[in-house]
């Protein structure tokens, strides 16, 4: 089992889905259920299945940082510590996003 932290910039996006995304009310909040679903999974088992496409990133400023897909260009970024067994829930945001470096 893997000990999950929220920070606090992902929770606000979590909150604030309608303003990240342009999807409407209703898929917004299966894609809500979707993200809650994928951290219930890294909790239990450290790691998702393959239809997440979950992969660890190169590239500055992400270098060791996870990413992985809840839609095509709706993207979520952590950070594993194996060996503490824990996961830091980092940031909602899409592909042109994760390129720049920024957070929205």
């Amino acid at each position: 089992m893997y000990e999950i932290k929220i920070e606090d910039h992902f929770d606000k996006q979590m909150s604030s889905l309608n303003k990240l995304t342009p999807y409407g009310d209703k898929r917004n909040k299966e894609v809500r259920e979707e993200i809650l679903d994928s951290i219930d999974i890294l909790e239990d088992q450290g790691f998702l299945p393959d239809s997440y496409q979950d992969h660890i990133l190169t590239d500055r400023p992400w270098t060791g940082f996870h990413e992985y897909h809840i839609l095509d260009d709706l993207l979520v970024v952590y950070y594993k510590i194996e060996k503490k067994k824990r996961i830091r829930m980092i940031a909602i945001t899409n592909h042109n996003q994760l390129r720049t470096g920024k957070r929205q």
